[in-house]
């Protein structure tokens, strides 16, 4: 009979949709003159490989001790030139900002059993016998390289936390109704404050003693007072317009952060460029594409900005508010760092198997004196 296309397709849909393709279950057949279960012609797995697209984020192994203390020392202010040399055998001490520590997460552990006269029942040669073998443990080491990224990505939603309190805290250590209002009491570095006329949110980076006579204005004046500057609302880049201004912002924003600035940190400190740091702009899943579609080409890609800011894109910020879809960081800014690592192996003869376990201790630290910019869906 000759072939036509119709026919073709009509025949090779009834011999392709007979149910017999990826299905969960097995039917033996015997379709062979000994009556032996017909063979397996083939056994085998995809690989998949499990990467951490936040490798940049990772600290050294720390060997001895587990707590992580970072500490940050302020600039000087040049002062008057004086003659006489009055205060020449006075001290001048240096300050710094209140040091913070990070501690450890504790330990997890990654177990896996491999059982003896178990799998060489099923498989037909040494080959298929190994890689089944190799994927048990392949599988220890690649659970724990996705436990990590998910403990950035958890770490960089903490850090995203701790800017929305800050700049937008529920509780302000201060309450000021204007600039003008006086503050009474003494005060310690990194209080809060708010002033209610501009909504405007502050952070104290010098102590304020008993009676000093300070006004909001005055403060503010005499760097007693840093305007805190670390979240931006903005809307989600999905069209032209809204991508030009995205775009415009981060430009904006790098432009700030390779140069001297205060109010970008969580100390609010006063931060330098550090080109040789450089800068990365994290998102979530879904900001990319519409800004290459609608977005002008050539204004934005995947690997730079205008200035040096390396792209990284994510699934998710772990349980960070929703309306967080990107923020722009001092690489330098967070760090994991394993303490502990070991593979530990138990036989249990009567059982006939062998038990693995994958260790593992990290501490994870987010620094206070780093530039951080956090971008968020306006709120209705």
């Amino acid at each position: 009979m000759k072939l036509s296309i119709a026919q073709l397709s009509a025949v090779v849909h009834a011999y392709v949709t007979s149910n017999k393709i990826a299905v969960d279950s097995f039917s033996e057949t015997r379709n062979n003159s000994v009556g032996l279960l017909d063979t397996l012609g083939k056994i085998y797995t995809n690989w998949q490989n499990y990467g951490d697209k936040l490798g940049l984020f990772d600290g050294e192994d720390l060997s001895f001790g587990k707590t992580i203390e970072e500490w940050a020392q302020d600039l000087i202010l040049p002062e008057d030139f004086d003659s006489s040399g009055s205060t020449t055998l006075a001290p001048h001490e240096s300050t710094y900002r209140p040091v913070s520590f990070s501690y450890t997460l504790g330990k997890k552990t990654i177990p896996q059993t491999i059982r003896n006269n178990d799998i060489e029942r099923a498989v037909h040669n040494i080959g298929q016998f190994e890689d089944i073998i190799t994927g048990k443990t392949k599988a220890l080491y690649d659970s724990e390289t996705m436990f990590r990224y998910a403990l950035k990505r958890e770490a960089l939603g903490v850090l995203i936390a701790r800017c929305e309190a800050e700049q937008n805290p529920d509780s302000p250590d201060v309450t000021l109704a204007t600039e003008g209002a006086s503050i009474s009491g003494a005060h310690d570095v990194n209080e809060l404050f708010k002033v209610t006329a501009t909504g405007k949110n502050y952070i104290l980076v010098k102590p304020i003693a008993s009676g000093a006579g300070l006004t909001g204005t005055t403060a503010i004046s005499g760097g007693y007072l840093i305007e805190l500057d670390l979240v931006k609302e903005i809307a989600i880049p999905s069209s032209d317009v809204t991508g030009e201004a995205f775009i415009e912002q981060v430009l904006k924003d790098v432009e700030v952060a390779s140069d001297f600035s205060e109010g970008h940190s969580l100390n609010g400190n006063t931060l330098g460029g550090n080109p040789e740091a450089g800068l990365v702009l994290v998102m979530k899943q879904g900001i990319m594409p519409s800004l290459k579609v609608q977005t002008l080409a050539g204004a934005f890609n995947k690997d730079e900005l205008a200035m040096p800011a390396e792209i990284v894109v994510i699934p998710n910020f772990g349980e960070a508010d929703a309306d967080v879809y990107a923020v722009l960081v001092d690489r330098r800014i967070m760090r994991l760092h394993n303490t502990y690592r070991a593979v530990r192996e138990n036989l249990n003869g009567q059982g006939d198997f062998l038990n693995m376990f994958y260790h593992t201790e990290n501490t994870v630290h987010v620094s206070r004196n780093c530039y951080v910019r956090v971008y968020k869906k306006p709120q209705a």
